[in-house]
């Protein structure tokens, strides 16, 4: 969690991940996290996602949906930081299976902005 203008944000970390493995138990470890937000039913988590700089094959995209299908259950609003050439749709596909609505952004500063609007 990060603080931006007195809220907190969920703030994923995905970018500089250079390997499968890494960003596989990345998710993982966020994925705990998610459970036990959905397990005590809260449902109005403000979500960025940094991707910037990072590896994606088909088994972390389908991890990702995975995770998507949960942080829909919790979130509020999602926007995402780092998407660029393939992994535009990538993300397509990755809201396509989830029903989640990223919004994108530049810049982190920017995504908090936003996320913190009302």
């Amino acid at each position: 969690m990060i603080q931006h203008k007195d809220k907190e944000i969920y703030f994923i970390d995905y970018s500089n991940i250079k390997t499968s493995e890494e960003f596989l138990r990345t998710i993982r470890k966020a994925g705990a996290y998610r459970e036990k937000v959905k397990a005590l039913g809260k449902k109005d988590l403000l979500i960025l996602v940094d991707i910037t700089a990072s590896y994606f094959n088909v088994e972390i995209l389908d991890e990702l949906k995975k995770a998507g299908r949960i942080i829909k259950e919790i979130s509020k609003k999602e926007a995402i930081v780092g998407v660029t050439g393939y992994k535009r749709v990538l993300l397509q596909i990755i809201q396509t299976f989830t029903n989640l609505h990223f919004n994108i952004f530049n810049t982190l500063e920017e995504a908090k902005n936003w996320l913190v609007s009302e």
